[in-house]
């Protein structure tokens, strides 16, 4: 009999005490605590280009599909590109152009 073998020997397998050991209550928490805040995000994101009147309504479209199917990618690349296109103001930023 091999080594693992001989170390499953006696072992009653039971899934209960599997899954018990695997998902704990701080993973458990951990896990409802990263849905809720990547919700979030995205709730915000979409609410935000949803009422910005600088971006037209079809590039609004293409920024709310890419939340909903590639969140985190689309968060990059919305974050490079808002500053290049002043989506978003900067710090001392008045609105206006000079």
């Amino acid at each position: 009999m091999s080594l693992a073998g001989k170390a499953y020997k006696g072992y009653d397998p039971d899934p209960f005490t599997l899954f018990g050991t695997i998902f704990t209550p701080a993973v458990i928490i951990s896990f409802i605590l990263m849905v809720v805040a990547g919700l979030l995000y995205r709730i915000m994101a979409i609410v935000w280009i949803a009422s910005n009147k600088i971006i037209n309504s079809s590039e609004k479209a293409l920024w709310i599909v890419g939340f909903l199917l590639l969140g985190f990618v689309t968060a990059i690349v919305f974050l490079v590109l808002a500053k290049s296109r002043r989506l978003v103001e900067q710090e001392g930023d008045t609105g206006y152009a000079v």
